[in-house]
């Protein structure tokens, strides 16, 4: 009995709690899309949400709110007299929608406009380009959003520009309704403009005058907010800190106002370990292993060490480098580097320059001891992104490359190239000792799908046998890659590089089986010979495929334009045109073409990246496909 009393009286409980009708939904008839947007925006989330539920005796209630969230939705967008209507509709499943009928009426326009800027931000470049970009025009709808999004960028522009007391003397908004008219005041007084003062940084042990080097600025320097930006991310760079606040004083009381700076750092973990892996379809798999140690001490210095692997020719690389702050001079190191590379290749020449019918020629193995030794030079420039890097450096090369004669007819082991020149040429130990300057500027502005991209970097160098070294020449080279965004989808890429060398170069004929061979060797140590030919050079020849057959060449000109279309967040498709060709007479430099399609994947593991490729001079004009993934070797 009891059991069926609490049972009963559990069921009244839920049928009590249960309300009058269920969800409540809006609809907005006789308004374009995006007013009918801004309404339901309003209406739908004030008071009784998305989900509401209400009883008839709210009815009035619901109505009432819904037709003054309306008015209010719809004032912003100059309609101040608008004609509402709105009823209640009960459906059979208990709830409800609240439809509004909206006339808008007639909108305010603007009948006059006045806005203008005073103090010495007058003149200010920026400032002057929000004037004159400002869209509240006479005669136009009066948007109170834009007015109000306008006076905020007003502020933050002259702040930015270093205005930091900038602010309105006037800024009125009258409405006359019974004309539908707006008049708009605006009056913006940029105060003095404030100078960068004093930099303190706390928080490390490094010595007195390390640091000094990093802002983009002196002391007594126009203020602005890029500057300041570009001191956070400089000192991060530096991988001496993994953590920096940059606290701002404004000191309005100085014959010139200032902002002095308390840079606060956090020591980073000292050990630093990282690698890639990458594959190409032209040089097959690629490993690196970096390790970097910095600061190793209170001088600021480092110490980075890096081993690659590379299976095209067996290549293996060690490079290491120390790099210690000159202190006392600005942003200057003493900066060494040490580079070990041991290759197993095969010398294969053409038969013929215009196909890619090449025969094996030699086997053997390359060493190459590279030593630099330099000052580096680091300007941060004011504008942007941009570092400029200036090296004077001498440096030391010795290459010894043993080459061995192949067979080459394999069923005739005896038929074999027998010339004292050539072998003269493929088992030689070479010594270069060199004197140049080294120049690059890197900009960079996003990451993957960049924004802005300039690299640019040329170097001269001269060896000489009055240094002690066994060969003299003197090369040149410039290069220059550029990235502009065009839209928000659209990338150009260019990118050019030219190099000359001047050093002998040895000519002889072979005589293969009655076919006579042309061949030339440069005596250009090979660490410095030019290639060109690939994925990153000229697509739709083999990799390093053209120079002087596989010995490589004195001279190299190469040109690419490739435009590039982001159809999804991480893929693009890219259209492309490649130019070039390494060398060694100028007079007949046979510069090869290549044109192509290609795709692209911005991958976690780094861009990957697959071109279909062109030979346009080559005897049939043979297709190429290219696929790469990850970083180069070192």
């Amino acid at each position: 009995m009891l059991a069926g009393i609490r049972k009963l009286l559990v069921v009244l409980l839920l049928t009590a709690a249960l309300p009058a009708f269920a969800d409540v939904t809006y609809v907005v008839n006789g308004l374009d899309e995006t007013l009918a947007a801004n309404v339901l925006s309003h209406v739908d989330t004030v008071q009784f949400g998305p989900r509401a539920r209400l009883r008839p005796r709210d009815h009035e209630k619901v109505i009432d709110k819904a037709i003054a969230d309306a008015r209010a939705a719809l004032r912003p967008y100059g309609y101040y007299a608008p004609d509402i209507s709105a009823r209640i509709i009960v459906k059979q499943d208990r709830s409800a929608i609240v439809e509004l009928t909206i006339d808008a009426g007639p909108p305010v326009r603007i009948a006059s406009v006045r806005v203008n800027v005073v103090g010495p931000g007058a003149s200010d470049r920026l400032i002057s380009a929000w004037l004159r970009a400002w869209p509240l025009k006479e005669g136009a709808v009066l948007d109170q959003s834009t007015w109000e999004d306008e006076k905020q960028t007003a502020i933050e522009t002259a702040h930015s520009r270093g205005y930091l007391a900038a602010e309105f003397t006037e800024h009125r908004l009258e409405l006359d309704l019974e004309k539908n008219t707006a008049t708009l005041v605006l009056t913006l007084d940029s105060g003095p403009r404030y100078v960068m003062g004093d930099v303190k940084y706390s928080g490390h042990d490094l010595k007195p005058g390390i640091l000094e080097y990093i802002p983009r600025f002196e002391k007594g320097d126009p203020y602005t907010a890029r500057l300041v930006s570009r001191l956070r991310t400089d000192l991060w760079k530096t991988g001496y800190f993994d953590d920096v606040t940059v606290l701002e004083t404004e000191r309005p009381d100085l014959e010139q106002p200032a902002v002095d700076f308390d840079v606060l750092v956090g020591t980073e973990t000292r050990n630093h370990y990282s690698g890639a892996l990458g594959w190409g379809d032209d040089t097959g798999i690629r490993l690196q292993a970096n390790y970097s140690r910095h600061p190793m001490s209170t001088n600021g210095d480092r110490v980075d060490v890096g081993v690659g692997y590379q299976e095209l020719d067996d290549q293996l690389t060690l490079r290491s480098r120390y790099r210690r702050p000159w202190i006392g001079r600005s942003r200057q190191w003493w900066d060494a580097e040490l580079t070990l590379r041991v290759e197993n290749q095969d010398l294969e020449v053409k038969r013929d320059e215009q196909d890619e019918d090449f025969i094996q020629l030699a086997t053997g193995d390359l060493d190459e001891k590279h030593i630099r030794f330099g000052r580096l030079k680091l300007r941060n420039l004011k504008g942007g992104e941009a570092q400029r890097f200036t090296t004077p450096f001498v440096q030391f090369l010795n290459s010894d490359q043993r080459y061995n004669l192949v067979d080459l007819t394999p069923d005739d082991p005896t038929t074999r190239v027998d010339d004292p020149v050539l072998e003269g040429r493929l088992r030689t130990i070479e010594n270069a000792l060199s004197v140049g300057l080294d120049y690059e500027v890197v900009d960079v502005q996003g990451r993957a799908f960049e924004t802005f991209g300039r690299r640019d970097r040329a170097w001269i160098f001269h060896s000489d046998k009055a240094f002690g070294s066994t060969v003299e020449f003197t090369q040149f080279y410039a290069a220059t890659r550029r990235s502009y965004l065009l839209g928000d989808r659209m990338k150009f890429h260019v990118r050019g590089e030219v190099g000359y060398t001047d050093a002998a170069v040895d000519q002889f004929e072979l005589d293969i089986g009655g076919q006579p061979l042309n061949l030339s060797f440069t005596t250009l140590p090979n660490f410095y010979r030019f290639k060109a030919g690939g994925s990153m050079s000229v697509r739709g020849y083999g990799f390093e495929r053209l120079s002087n057959n596989d010995i490589g060449s004195n001279h190299i000109i190469t040109a690419s334009a490739e435009a590039e279309y982001r159809f999804l967040d991480a893929w693009s498709g890219a259209v492309f045109a490649d130019i070039g060709n390494a060398f060694n007479d100028w007079d007949d430099p046979d510069l090869k073409r290549g044109i192509g399609i290609g795709i692209r994947w911005y991958s976690f593991a780094g861009e990957i990246r697959v071109d279909v490729a062109q030979a346009v001079d080559f005897e049939g004009k043979p297709l190429r496909y290219h696929l790469t993934i990850g970083t180069p070797l070192l």
